[in-house]
């Protein structure tokens, strides 16, 4: 028996479809295929062949609609972690079963399936979550930098979100130019034109985030005085709060100097009123809430 050794880029769907076209074109049974990312290409314990072998007399093929596919690729950028196993080789399992003709394979209700729901899931999950906690610093530009970013973002997804999360972003900023650095990539855009830059070598850090921005931003005191006005301790739920904004995100959110103070103000006694203090101590009928 022959083991095949697949190492696999970081996000690149399109190479392990092609891989699993070839591998199911050979009939290779998943047991025979050992996939692992670039993170381990290094790994002195992983060894077989890397050239796939020719078709077999008797290829399996596969078509897959275009929604099975997208829900495929959605479950490639889950980041599984060390206990959990390789997406590839999930992947290959699932158009395998599905090759042979067991259509449950990418069912909800399936083992393999499941797994896949529930990745595409996270994936999704994580989504939102950079829609919602990322926060852009205004960068003062110069006319002699006319190129450089107007706008710039950090953030630490914990899967690979970037190409799905882009278009959120270009959707909003208009024109300007902005910058939004990860740990594994960057989403670049001039206003026209969009790209995710990949580091070559190691990755970015919140450090080169620094180093790129003054966090000199003249809107974040209009941002922070919006926020605590529009904070309602009247409906504080401090576990919902938490499930739903992660504490993980709080350190690269400005707002997260007001969270502590908000929500202590909220224990004792604000929660009487449904609105900020400030608002609430200005002349006018003040509606009480009942206890």
């Amino acid at each position: 028996m022959t083991m095949y050794t697949l190492h696999m880029a970081q996000a690149d769907f399109v190479a392990w479809r092609d891989n699993a076209r070839r591998l199911l074109a050979a009939r290779v049974s998943p047991g025979d295929v050992l996939w692992q990312d670039d993170d381990s290409a290094g790994d002195l314990f992983a060894s077989g062949d890397t050239d796939l072998p020719p078709p077999s007399e008797t290829p399996l093929a596969l078509k897959l609609s275009r929604q099975h596919l997208r829900r495929l690729e959605c479950a490639s950028h889950y980041w599984p972690t060390h206990q959990q196993e390789c997406r590839w080789a999930l992947l290959y399992r699932v158009v395998w079963r599905l090759a042979q003709g067991e259509g449950e394979a990418l069912l909800a209700g399936d083992s393999d399936g499941g797994v896949v729901e529930q990745r595409i899931k996270a994936v999704n999950h994580e989504v939102h979550h950079m829609h919602a906690f990322l926060r852009f610093h205004q960068q003062p530009v110069t006319p002699e930098e006319q190129h450089a970013p107007e706008f710039i973002a950090w953030f630490e997804p914990r899967h690979d979100v970037l190409e799905a999360a882009a278009r959120h972003f270009i959707d909003r900023m208009g024109q300007h130019r902005w910058l939004i650095m990860t740990p594994e990539g960057a989403i670049l855009c001039d206003g026209r034109q969009w790209h995710i830059e990949r580091p070559e070598s190691g990755t970015f850090t919140v450090q080169d985030y620094q180093a790129l921005s003054t966090m000199e931003d003249d809107a974040e005191d209009l941002w922070l005085a919006y926020y605590a006005s529009t904070f309602n301790p009247a409906r504080l739920n401090e576990k919902t709060m938490v499930r739903s904004m992660p504490s993980r995100f709080w350190r690269h959110m400005p707002e997260r100097v007001l969270i502590t103070g908000l929500i202590s103000h909220a224990r004792h006694g604000a929660r009487r009123l449904g609105q900020d203090s400030r608002l609430a101590d200005k002349r006018g009928h003040t509606i009480t809430l009942p206890k």
